[in-house]
């Protein structure tokens, strides 16, 4: 039945609330009462100012729960500094992209070059075993695990206003852990025991790395997805005389701190994630996942390729950076020894391989010593890995991806 005023009327609900209305606004009658008590001399004290309460000094009460109070952000926090400090962290992306990150870590790169130890490794071939078990782990990273959430919404750029229906499956998180992890396991198989014995493997481990250039401090945040240490530093046969190296670019008018906003609480020390008492503590190679629905511009704009590019050397840079720090101090500006470090970053399918050589943390300007990357980039591990006509199929799987993978394993 429609609701109308006549159905309200028969409503009980409604009559009560008309009747809470009229008794609301009534008037309480003067009965002459207060009158006659002051003739009497018998003083009238008005109820509410009787049971107003008086206010009291109390002292705070520490309630002790799970978490403790959070400091405000003010003048008063322990890492409160004046002086602003520009940081780019491991969900942000440097708007130049590689062109920015070799003005900001001072660097040389040679492109689609890798040491040469690393290219003979990755050429050795693989039993058909490894390979059958890597097509094993791609399609149960991509279509046979379980996790079935809400995917990022699908947008016609003909249509923007058509809302598609939402798809649920496997995000890209849960999808570059699972892939990441078991190939790693993969190479630990099948190799020897002397040589995994002398590695630590560590999840989710964050490297911090501040430094000063030209006047400015700056500060990396970033996360190593899987950190591979080793009892000895990594060291790579570098022969740089038949390289031709990308020489840094002068980004002028554009400066090397754009897009990297500025922060007052901030600690001034680098942090390595593990001790130094750790015998397996020397970085080996550090693994990057790029995450689209987490990693992001500031500005909401679109991750280009270029920038992808340049996270993976802000990475490399931070971990080496920090492990350089605290084996030679805070204050450390061409190193005794050059630090390598080997990084691998990845979205699921598309695979960049780098080797960071890092010689100095005197990053004024672009003469005199200089840092180098070597880098093999945008290798697809497979085109589609998919259902199609309710099977599971992958299509065009490709072995020399895992060959690299072994190869910095083993290097």
């Amino acid at each position: 039945m429609k609701l109308s005023q006549v159905l309200h009327r028969q409503h009980i609900g409604f009559m009560f609330k008309k009747h809470w209305v009229v008794q609301g606004k009534r008037v309480p009658i003067d009965s002459g009462v207060e009158d006659h008590l002051k003739q009497k001399g018998i003083p009238v004290v008005d109820a509410l100012e009787f049971v107003k309460e008086k206010p009291e000094p109390r002292d705070r009460i520490e309630i002790v729960g799970p978490y403790k109070t959070p400091i405000p952000l003010d003048n008063s926090h322990p890492d409160y500094k004046e002086r602003p400090c520009f940081t780019l962290k491991n969900t942000t992306v440097l708007l130049e992209g590689i062109s920015q990150a070799q003005v900001l870590t001072k660097t040389i790169i040679a492109e689609d070059k890798l040491p040469q130890r690393i290219e003979e490794l990755a050429d050795l071939p693989a039993p058909k075993a490894i390979h059958k078990g890597v097509k094993q782990v791609i399609l149960n990273a991509n279509v046979f695990d379980c996790e079935q959430k809400k995917l990022p919404k699908k947008k016609d750029p003909a249509r923007p206003a058509y809302n598609f229906p939402r798809i649920l499956g496997i995000t890209d998180r849960r999808r570059n852990i699972i892939l990441t992890n078991k190939l790693l396991q993969l190479v630990e198989k099948s190799n020897d025991v002397e040589v995994t014995q002398n590695k630590y493997v560590l999840n989710d481990v964050e490297s911090l790395s501040v430094f000063d250039k030209e006047n400015d401090l700056i500060q990396f945040q970033d996360v190593s997805n899987i950190l591979v240490t080793s009892e000895k530093p990594l060291k790579h046969d570098l022969n740089e005389s038949d390289i031709p190296f990308i020489e840094i670019p002068d980004m002028y008018p554009v400066k090397h701190t754009v897009t990297l906003p500025p922060q007052h609480f901030y600690s001034e020390s680098s942090q390595y994630p593990i001790r130094p008492s750790v015998t397996k503590k020397h970085p080996h190679t550090t693994w990057l996942h790029f995450n689209g629905t987490e990693v992001s511009n500031i500005y909401e704009t679109p991750v280009t390729p270029v920038q992808i590019l340049g996270r993976s050397l802000t990475h490399a840079f931070t971990v080496a950076t920090a492990y350089a720090k605290q084996l030679y101090g805070e204050d450390v500006k061409d190193l005794p020894e050059p630090i390598h470090l080997n990084c691998i970053q990845t979205d699921g399918q598309r695979f960049h391989f780098g080797v960071l050589e890092l010689k100095t943390l005197n990053l004024d300007g672009t003469d005199g010593v200089k840092n180098v990357w070597y880098c093999k980039n945008d290798l697809k591990l497979y085109d589609s890995c998919r259902y199609l006509s309710g099977m599971p199929v992958l299509e065009n799987y490709n072995p020399k991806v895992y060959g690299y993978i072994n190869a910095f394993y083993n290097c």
